[in-house]
């Protein structure tokens, strides 16, 4: 077995062994170390999935891939993964210029989704669309038993990601925005969703693509004022002006993820420091020892008791603002009332001193 330290010199030298050299491939090398760790035992899969549009970043994410596994395992299958969202009438010719540009690749097929729902447009289609694409992507490296999907976001990506939630008015947990490397399921299926460019500017990625004489597509819908995310795009100069530049907001988002993991952790022992019995319907928690703690963690136990109660870690609950309200109140008892929330009851046992969270359909 190598050392971490051997592994990572070993990478190096591979990048300079690359069909297309520069700094941009070395630390794209560096970068994959990461996403697969376990390389250097033996592990790297044998079969990999990326999200390929036809621009600039996805085409980049594709070349950069096809020529470090070629390199690195050559016994390795790259699926590219096109979705038709049937948005634009020019989405198939440009799905076709995908499938031309990656046939000469090695160890690679192509292979387009179709968004049946596209043709019906409404006032939420970005959002729709992107949950759409996330749900195909899930579903085909479910369905290929793929474990794991490359996507294309980078730095630019990260910081439009955070100005958008902060218009939203996320909290600590929405400002960290996307990881570079997390865990995901579909349908009972884990994979990795792997971000290699997260921390590339958009204008190192497309001196990437020129040196080679690589090609790609404008997408038009990138200059459509009505997408929340182009207006966001098209300020980003304005900003930079004022020194809140992509690689600010990008630290800035790497600062909050940091303090999203600490907020997580502290909130899981002060949840099982609170914890006093806990069934499929109903979860006791001792008051004294959540009211002690600050309102942020009790907000963050509450939340953790409401998905367990629930059965869906991770899926969209109330709004936020409910939650935090319901929280107020709840280390406040002489202002508490019972009440119902997400589908669960609470209710302050003064004379124990216990929450009680349980379902809303067991007291029927």
């Amino acid at each position: 077995m190598t050392d971490k330290k051997t592994h990572s010199k070993k990478i190096r030298i591979l990048s300079e062994g690359l069909n297309h050299q520069c700094a941009f491939m070395d630390r794209f090398c560096v970068t994959m170390e990461g996403c697969f760790g376990e390389a250097e035992k033996g592990a790297f899969p044998e079969k990999i999935a990326v999200g390929v549009s036809g621009g600039a970043d996805s085409m980049a994410l594709c070349h950069a891939l096809a020529d470090y596994v070629q390199a690195y395992a050559p016994y390795a299958h790259i699926y590219v993964v096109s979705i038709d969202h049937r948005l634009r009438p020019e989405a198939a010719g440009e799905l076709r210029f995908v499938e031309k540009e990656v046939s000469s690749l090695s160890n690679i097929s192509h292979h387009i989704l179709v968004w049946e729902q596209g043709d019906q447009q409404d006032t939420r289609i970005e959002e729709e669309a992107r949950n759409a694409r996330y749900d195909l992507l899930g579903a085909f490296v479910a369905e290929h038993e793929i474990g794991h999907l490359f996507i294309a976001h980078h730095q630019n990506d990260q910081a439009e990601t955070f100005l958008f939630r902060l218009a939203k008015g996320s909290g600590v947990d929405g400002l960290a925005c996307m990881s570079m490397i997390s865990s995901r399921c579909y349908d009972g299926h884990d994979f990795t969703l792997c971000r290699p460019f997260l921390g590339e500017e958009k204008s190192e990625i497309l001196t990437y693509m020129q040196e080679n004489s690589f090609s790609y597509i404008e997408d038009p819908s990138n200059q459509n004022r009505s997408y929340a995310r182009i207006r966001l795009r098209q300020s980003m100069d304005v900003l930079a002006d004022e020194g809140l530049s992509p690689k600010r907001l990008y630290t800035t988002s790497k600062r909050m993820n940091r303090a999203k993991e600490a907020l997580t952790y502290l909130s899981d022992c002060a949840y099982k420091n609170a914890l006093i019995s806990m069934d499929t319907s109903k979860i006791v928690l001792e008051y004294g020892s959540l009211a002690s703690q600050p309102l942020e963690i009790v907000i963050r136990v509450v939340l953790l008791a409401m998905e367990k109660l629930n059965g869906k870690e991770g899926a969209y609950g109330p709004r936020l603002e409910r939650v935090e309200h319901l929280c107020e109140d709840l280390i406040q008892p002489n202002n508490f009332r019972k009440r119902t929330l997400g589908g669960i009851i609470f209710e302050h046992k003064t004379k124990s001193g216990e929450i009680v969270l349980s379902l809303e359909k067991q007291s029927l």
